[in-house]
């Protein structure tokens, strides 16, 4: 009777379970931040031991995202440790339903103390471990799809999955083995645009057996077929489709959003975002959001390589370059629709060429994306020599088509060995008790609401000098990635772009061991000067092979502020105007109309600053970035308020938004 009862129990959790359906896989992307938020709350309830508010935190979740396994067992855990036992042990029924089933990790969970003796535990406990590998309650069965050579890979809510850390799908696939040899459909090449130089040499080498070839490689079109690759040129590729659903969502259209295992990827997204003050190509849209930075940082550390065009950001004379940095993870070509073509293709053929224990290597070492960009730099007409690759010729920030020798770029490939495979360099950005600097603090030393970082990954880094002061400084290490253990990695740095002059790259003070050559740096950015982009490069090199990708820090100064230093390097004003009509990103610093004047006592320290429109002061700030409401006789403050910084409407359509602040808060006494 016991288990006939336990047996109900179960039977009858199941039926709520069911009642309560997970959200529909292409739901996630649009979801996925407040996911993040709620995480990041729940981290910091537990370090409190606030079971409370973690159950507050889990039941927001699940309204968000019914039928969600972890937050289920989340909301287990914190029930259970409020003494509601019977809840808890439902909570973790679901999370068992909805496919939490670690019965080891449940059966040790110190949050079940109070109800591990409960009979139904043990119970729920070998549920777990009954129906580990099993489909989940009202989800479909995620099984691996079957993608064939030359065909198409379509992706659905059945070989699709949403990594809940990452914030990307994940596509389960196998590639079936070719119905014919690859090497016998080399032919295919015969058909090729004549453009394609390099490809009667892949013909050969597929035909001999000493170039890869392309099979295993994944095509993605993100411009819905806008540019689409004639796929029957790469023998062996696999074109990847979604499904209705996804596409009805338009997950298949801009920049990129999964990741395809053990495979190389290689796709073009011929677009732009276009209309209103914040028009952009894909290529700066990727640098103007942190998070898509982050994630175009992780495929292109997962064997992926993506080209788009530059569009309207770079080379246009009433314009010229608009890009706020350069960053490898994606590769940008000068021109609109189409002149991503001639590099994609470029890519496939290097793909194809590579011997195949070498293209093994390098997507084991998830390299194909900095490999191929170490080739498409150092292939181009005029980089001879380590030097011309080491130099600015070999890094635009946008390639030109006619600039690329593909026969010199394919040899090159089919000469790689694995030994030869060049490291990547990659960065982080140093502020330890060790080493420490104070970064610039947002409304305090600057009037913005963003940070100086526009984003930081281990392939690309931008800081938006936004802060006053005139001489920055910065410190970074660098390691090697892909090369061997047993290889020394040595680095170089080198500037790329803009005023050289501005710009010393030296050993960080008081550690002899902390050299550029060893990857740790201390750059000093005088800011005072410049009026462009700054880019400094990083290179990394084994014993047995080239220097490999670079990857960049940029210094970006805003181009509608006018600045002007004192004698002694002291900031004297900040016109944020845009006095001289220049373009500037509205995205990387809102439009405002004031200017900036500061004030000093007689050794040096700042005061504070006035504030005027038109020429006429308005407000007064201390030197904290509160607003001085009241003064004493003898002129200094006596009372201020806090400010916030806030994006405002505007009747400009051009100009939708600009920059304002408000009082934030009571006036206080300024001490």
């Amino acid at each position: 009777m016991k288990k006939l009862a336990l047996a109900f129990l179960f039977a009858a959790a199941a039926a709520v379970a069911a009642d309560e359906k997970p959200l529909p896989i292409w739901r996630m992307p649009q979801l996925w931040p407040r996911h993040m938020q709620l995480r990041g709350q729940l981290a910091d309830v537990l370090k409190r031991g606030d079971a409370a508010r973690m159950e507050e935190i889990c039941r927001e979740a699940l309204r968000v995202f019914p039928g969600d396994a972890t937050w289920h067992y989340n909301l287990a855990c914190a029930v259970s440790q409020l003494g509601k036992s019977a809840n808890a042990l439902d909570e973790l029924d679901k999370a068992i339903d909805f496919g939490f089933r670690n019965a080891k990790l449940i059966d040790k969970d110190p949050d079940f103390a109070r109800i591990r003796e409960n009979p139904r535990f043990a119970e729920l406990v070998k549920k777990a471990s009954d129906l580990a590998g099993k489909p989940v309650l009202g989800r479909p069965e995620t099984r691996s799809a079957n993608a064939l050579p030359n065909g198409k890979l379509v992706l659905d809510d059945t070989n699709v999955t949403w990594n809940f850390d990452i914030g990307v799908f994940e596509a389960h696939f196998r590639i079936a083995e070719p119905a014919t040899p690859i090497a016998s459909q080399a032919g295919a090449f015969d058909k090729s645009e004549p453009k394609s130089p390099e490809l009667p040499y892949v013909r050969t080498w597929i035909s001999d057996g000493t170039g890869a070839s392309n099979l295993g490689d994944i095509y993605v079109n993100r411009d819905h077929g806008h540019s689409p690759l004639t796929v029957g040129d790469f023998p062996g590729i696999v074109s990847v489709k979604y499904c209705p659903a996804a596409h009805a969502a338009q997950l298949d259209l801009d920049h990129p959003n999964t990741l395809f295992p053990n495979c190389a990827v290689f796709g073009n997204i011929s677009r732009a975002r276009l209309g209103g003050a914040f028009w952009r190509s894909l290529g700066r849209a990727s640098m103007t959001d942190s998070g898509l930075a982050m994630r175009m940082h992780l495929l292109y550390r997962n064997n992926q390589f993506w080209v788009m065009p530059a569009h309207h950001d770079f080379g246009k004379k009433d314009i010229g370059d608009v890009f706020p940095g350069i960053a490898p993870f994606q590769f940008i070509t000068v021109g609109s629709s189409w002149s991503d073509q001639g590099f994609l293709r470029a890519a496939l053929a290097a793909s194809a060429s590579f011997p195949k224990e070498t293209k093994q290597a390098i997507i084991r070492q998830h390299l194909m994306g900095p490999t191929l960009q170490w080739l498409m730099r150092s292939a181009q007409r005029g980089v001879k020599t380590e030097d011309d690759y080491l130099s600015p010729k070999a890094h635009p920030a946008a390639f030109p088509g006619s600039r690329l020798d593909r026969v010199r770029l394919v040899e090159k490939a089919h000469a790689l060995r694995p030994e030869q495979i060049p490291p990547l360099a990659a960065l982080n950005l140093i502020n330890s008790k060790i080493r420490p600097l104070r970064y610039p603090v947002p409304v305090r030393d600057f009037p913005d609401t963003s940070s100086e970082i526009l984003y930081n990954t281990p392939s690309a880094i931008c800081f938006v000098l936004r802060a006053p002061d005139g001489i920055r400084k910065f410190q970074f290490r660098a390691h090697g990635e892909g090369a061997s253990r047993t290889a020394a990695t040595v680095f170089t740095w080198r500037v790329m772009h803009g005023d050289a002059s501005a710009v010393k790259i030296a050993a960080i003070p008081d550690d002899a061991n902390a050299t550029p050559e060893k990857g740790f740096v201390q750059i000093t950015v005088d800011r005072r000067n410049i009026k462009e982009r700054i880019d400094v490069a990083c290179f990394a090199k084994a014993d047995s092979t080239e220097w490999g990708a670079p990857s960049f820090i940029s210094f970006f100064p805003i181009p509608q502020e006018a600045r002007v230093y004192r004698p002694d390097g002291k900031i004297a004003s900040i016109d944020y105007s845009n006095p001289e009509g220049v373009y500037s990103d509205p995205l990387v610093s809102l439009p405002r109309h004031w200017k900036d004047t500061y004030s000093y006592d007689d050794t040096g320290k700042m005061l504070g600053w006035t504030r005027s429109y038109n020429g006429r002061d308005t407000a007064s700030f201390t030197a904290a970035g509160d607003r001085i409401v009241e003064r004493n006789a003898d002129g200094t403050p006596a009372k201020a308020v806090h400010v916030r910084y806030v994006p405002r409407s505007s009747s400009d359509k051009l100009e939708p938004l600009t920059l304002s602040y408000l009082d934030d808060g009571e006036p206080f006494d300024v001490k």
